[in-house]
């Protein structure tokens, strides 16, 4: 009888601990229908002017895209510097003293699921943090009158940090390849670094992208950690950060 009851007991807490494996899934697929199109690819033009050894090269063009966070109802985005801004990339190649990049910004686009183009500008680069803010250009409103932006939904409590092994997911979406189709990403906290600047190590993440805990709440936004002004490993910026550095950008820009 006492085994029985103990069977009993196991199968019992077996089905429940299955069932509580599930909640967070049914809650991740719900926050990516809804929420979806809080991200988006941007697409910039840039020219660069490079310089080495006394030596001007000729002007080049670049188009890029990039994953970004839309974390405002006007549209305000932000996204990993690096993925917009080549500057990184070109003077690792180059390793010439003196060497520099000018990168000048000719377009900047939000490419929204449905296919309209949103015409922005870039607010601000911040290159110690990997951040780039980019806004919808309000004098073209009448090119994307229908739009409405999809912001991220409410950020975690600041005190709520995710502890190590907590699972995470991330909202992303694939290349125009594959018809940019929306997706989810599943990941685990590896570490969580207080200073001399709090980040999350969190692995299998996108930069761009955000990240939500197990009840769907905004974590941050994952970017490259900066060592030396180049990028090293990825990192996710807490929500507070960003929207701290957002607040800053809008007092600037007004």
């Amino acid at each position: 009888m006492k085994k029985l009851v103990l069977f009993t007991l196991a199968l019992f807490l077996g089905v429940s601990f299955q069932a509580l494996g599930k909640k967070p899934e049914i809650l991740w697929r719900k926050l990516l229908k809804e929420n979806a199109n809080c991200v988006t690819w941007v697409s910039v033009t840039v020219k660069l002017e490079i310089s080495a050894g006394g030596r001007s090269l000729p002007p080049q063009e670049q188009k890029l895209e990039a994953l970004g966070t839309i974390i405002a109802e006007d549209g305000l985005t932000v996204l990993s510097l690096n993925k917009v801004d080549p500057t990184a990339n070109i003077l690792s190649r180059i390793r010439t003293p003196g060497a520099s990049v000018n990168v000048n910004y000719t377009e900047v686009m939000l490419l929204m699921q449905d296919g309209t183009e949103v015409p922005a500008k870039l607010l601000l680069k911040d290159v110690d943090l990997d951040l780039a803010y980019v806004l919808p250009i309000k004098e073209r409103k009448d090119e994307y009158k229908e739009v409405i932006f999809s912001k991220v939904p409410s950020q975690a409590k600041q005190k709520a940090d995710p502890l190590i092994l907590d699972e995470v997911v991330s909202i992303g979406k694939l290349r125009q390849t594959l018809y940019r189709q929306s997706t989810l990403q599943r990941g685990w906290v590896n570490a969580v670094i207080q200073k001399p600047r709090k980040y999350f190590v969190i692995e299998n993440t996108s930069p761009g992208t955000p990240v939500f805990d197990q009840s769907g709440k905004w974590l941050g936004v994952v970017v490259y950690k900066m060592v030396g002004g180049r990028p090293s490993e990825i990192v996710t910026l807490p929500a507070s950060d960003v929207l701290e550095i957002a607040q800053q950008v809008r007092t600037r820009t007004q």
